[in-house]
């Protein structure tokens, strides 16, 4: 046979399977095989692929398996017992195909170059009871600015879409697909085929893919959780093929819409090109995702959690950083055009032992509509871990090494999360000062800890109390306030 076809089945609507299988056999190419696997489906599924099969005129086989393992699973299986076939592609039970489906993407591929490894096309949405969801002209136009990419594009975003066909060659060479990558496993194959040889698009509609299917996992799976998946298997591959950034800007926010364009461009502006951008939206309700979303750099990596604060959101973005250095932003604060080249200059010539650098920061006060410029805060020079502790200040911007955030364990819960930290970095690495104004820091009413002022100096005692102990407990606190804010620690001997 010329291609071969697997098609998984995991609870699915009897409906669907039907109109599924139909399809298939309604193909005006006929030399393909078809093998559908139960991949531990419910009795009423089971029954449903039994009975819209006996409608099959091509050659298929049906694998029977009770547990579940997943679709990557099943499409080795499947695909293990299509050993003769020249060409692969799977589909899934909710999809409806064109008659022309399978004879298009095969005579696309046998005039193709040799070294094409996939060819695919472009697919229109439908809803759960088969009606389609947009506008052709207006899809159609939108796919094909998405879809026509260059396949070195694939690290950044997956462009290829449900309808496909492969070289059986290039699969095994491949090496299937990955269970690891389970809900994002054509995305991960995808980058590995696309490392084989080149690929043809055809800009024809040849497939109708469901969503809003009770059954499919675009329904059953959070579009964040898919997300998340995606980065993983993106910064995987950057990672085994050495392309990783020299900086990591971390970005979390909450609520900041109005200014998250004026933090994102500032990065994308900078001199220093050599970066990634996590943004992290931790669980804001102003929608900053309609400005987010007209950015199509690939080194930005968006990521939506849910709201947990500051310190838990850039942990919960930490293992997508690759680079060797963090750079924190917040979300309504923005860099000097050279910060990063600067940064990276100044910290590249420091010793092993210094895990953080820190700039100087111009405080802007937001009136209304308009930032006031305000005073600039400078950094300063330690002489040692008692001196950071009995400071009590903060810096920005501020350059970490990322092996030390990864050594101290990532960032504090605390309301006072940018200090603590420093007390952490302070007991293993020292601290260098670029005596540069290279960060723009919004000052807001709504400020947290302003708002949580009691609640932030209580911790901060707490948290002074704590690292004092952990020091060695050669040293008591005394804290000096005014106006129900500690101006001063004062350290004195332990008897």
């Amino acid at each position: 046979m010329e291609v071969g076809v697997v098609l998984p089945v995991y609870n699915q609507k009897p409906q669907y399977i039907d109109e599924c299988i139909q399809s298939l056999e309604s193909q005006k190419f006929r030399e393909f095989q078809l093998v559908i696997v139960i991949d531990g489906a419910n009795q009423e599924t089971v029954q449903a692929v039994k009975e819209a099969s006996n409608m099959l005129t091509i050659p298929y086989e049906i694998i029977f398996r009770n547990e579940n393992k997943g679709i990557a699973y099943s499409l080795n299986q499947g695909f293990s017992h299509l050993n003769d076939c020249r060409f692969l592609t799977w589909v899934s039970s909710d999809n409806r195909h064109d008659p022309k489906f399978l004879q298009t993407l095969y005579e696309q591929f046998v005039n193709a170059p040799e070294e094409t490894v996939l060819v695919y096309s472009l697919f229109k949405l439908i809803d759960q009871n088969g009606r389609n969801m947009r506008n052709d002209v207006i899809h159609r136009e939108t796919q094909l600015k998405f879809m026509s990419r260059n396949k070195a594009d694939i690290l950044h975003q997956n462009f290829i879409g449900a309808s496909f066909l492969f070289k059986q060659s290039a699969f095994v060479k491949a090496g299937g697909y990955d269970t690891r990558f389970e809900k994002v496993e054509d995305y991960e194959f995808w980058i590995r085929l696309l490392g084989i040889g080149e690929i043809k698009f055809i800009p024809h509609f040849l497939l109708e893919y469901r969503l809003k299917g009770e059954h499919a996992y675009t329904t059953i799976t959070p579009p964040d959780d898919i997300r998340i998946k995606t980065v993983a298997a993106s910064n995987y591959h950057y990672m085994k093929q050495g392309k990783t950034p020299k900086v990591t800007v971390m970005t979390s926010f909450y609520n900041q819409r109005k200014y998250i364009r004026q933090a994102i461009e500032s990065v994308l502006n900078q001199t220093f090109e050599d970066f990634q951008l996590i943004l992290i939206d931790d669980g804001s309700t102003d929608n900053p995702w309609q400005e987010i979303l007209q950015y199509k750099d690939p080194r930005i990596i968006p990521l939506k959690i849910e709201n947990s604060g500051k310190g838990s959101a850039l942990n919960q973005g930490l293992p997508f950083a690759l680079g060797e250095y963090i750079l924190e932003l917040d979300g309504d604060d923005w860099l000097e055009h050279d910060t990063l080249e600067t940064m990276v200059s100044e910290m590249s010539q420091q010793s092993g032992d210094v895990g953080l650098c820190y700039g100087n920061r111009k405080i802007w006060f937001q009136k209304r509509y308009k930032p006031i410029p305000g005073p600039v805060h400078k950094g300063m020079n330690y002489k040692n871990k008692y001196e950071v502790l009995t400071e009590l200040k903060t810096h920005c911007p501020r350059l970490y090494l990322k092996s030390a955030i990864d050594h101290i364990g990532g960032w504090p819960t605390s309301i006072a999360e940018d200090f603590e930290i420093m007390l952490k970095l302070a007991e293993h690495y020292s601290f260098y000062w670029i005596d540069k104004t290279l960060y723009n820091q919004r000052r807001l009413v709504n400020n947290l800890t302003l708002i949580k002022q009691i609640e932030c100096q209580q911790q901060l005692k707490d948290i002074i109390e704590k690292v004092l102990e952990e020091w060695g407990g050669h040293y008591k606190p005394q804290f000096i306030e005014n106006k129900g804010m500690i101006e001063k620690v004062i350290l004195s001997k332990e008897n």
